[in-house]
């Protein structure tokens, strides 16, 4: 350790850059962890789609091995033509900092010779940010943090400047997810369903314009009252789980608005014969 502590008690400034020193040395001996750990996962990845280890022969001869990866040249996704080629390296930005030189593995098509296109599960190919970061992004948007407040946290962090851009094309990305979830059948069907709605206020644009202090030209917001309708599943099998199984903001809480809701959910398996036994709901929607 490089830190000098002193016999007596630290104060001010002095205890200050003790910890940011203990902080500094705490991030570098985690990324020095998890740079060859990210690189193990993925050779582990590839053991398993090649169906053999390293310095193992192919099986040629024997029956195909078609994998979802395939050659960027000639198309081809049987494994047994696919050999270790070496590694690449890349940049990666993580929740931990920066990490330079990362590891990847490599795969080469013996049928022609060009690069097989491997899509790693923990690594998404030429994305700079990392799966950590994504998950971050997406909490911190659905507590109401600014872009702005979600751009100074990520540069604290990789020490170097992310734009509002990058952080709203990464919020961005739950809409297609969140789309998928509403149309998901759901198989464990809880005992207990309680409909609720949680009303709150959203900020929306209006037409008109207005300056702000740097002088630039603004759309005026506005507060509009919306009500989050809210379907919470609740377990009876001694687990105590619970969780919200949909979700669906709408202008007020009449049965216009809730139908559609119940409806959804019925169509995705919600259904007395499935083990639902009893639906709480405080009297709205009638």
């Amino acid at each position: 350790m490089s830190i000098q502590f002193v016999a007596g008690k630290l104060k001010g400034e002095e205890r200050k850059a003790i910890i940011q020193g203990v902080q500094r040395q705490l991030q570098e001996a985690v990324l020095g962890a998890i740079k060859p750990l990210l690189t193990e996962f993925c050779e582990a990845e590839l053991t398993v789609k090649l169906g053999r280890g390293k310095r193992e022969p192919r099986r040629v001869g024997g029956q195909a091995r078609e994998i979802e990866w395939q050659c960027g040249h000639c198309g081809c996704r049987d494994a047994n033509h696919f050999t270790r080629d070496g590694h690449y390296r890349r940049a990666l930005e993580t929740g931990w900092g920066h990490i330079e030189g990362l590891q990847v593995p490599m795969v080469e098509c013996q049928c022609c010779g060009h690069d097989v296109v491997c899509t790693y599960t923990i690594l998404e190919k030429h994305r700079r940010f990392w799966l950590d970061l994504a998950q971050q992004v997406l909490i911190g948007s659905g507590l109401c943090q600014s872009l702005r407040h979600l751009s100074e946290q990520w540069s604290a962090v990789l020490g170097s400047s992310v734009g509002l851009r990058t952080i709203n094309e990464r919020i961005n990305q739950i809409a297609p997810l969140r789309k998928l979830a509403r149309s998901e059948s759901i198989t464990d069907v809880p005992a207990v369903v309680q409909f609720d709605g949680i009303w709150l206020r959203v900020q929306t644009q209006t037409e008109t314009v207005k300056l702000d202090k740097r002088g630039r030209k603004r759309k005026k917001r506005k507060g509009k009252k919306v009500v989050l309708l809210v379907a919470l599943g609740l377990w009876t099998d001694g687990s105590g789980k619970r969780e919200i199984l949909d979700w669906q903001v709408a202008d007020g809480e009449s049965k216009a608005a809730w139908e559609p809701f119940v409806h959804r959910l019925w169509e995705r398996g919600l259904r007395p014969e499935a083990g639902l036994q009893a639906v709480i709901r405080d009297g709205c929607g009638e």
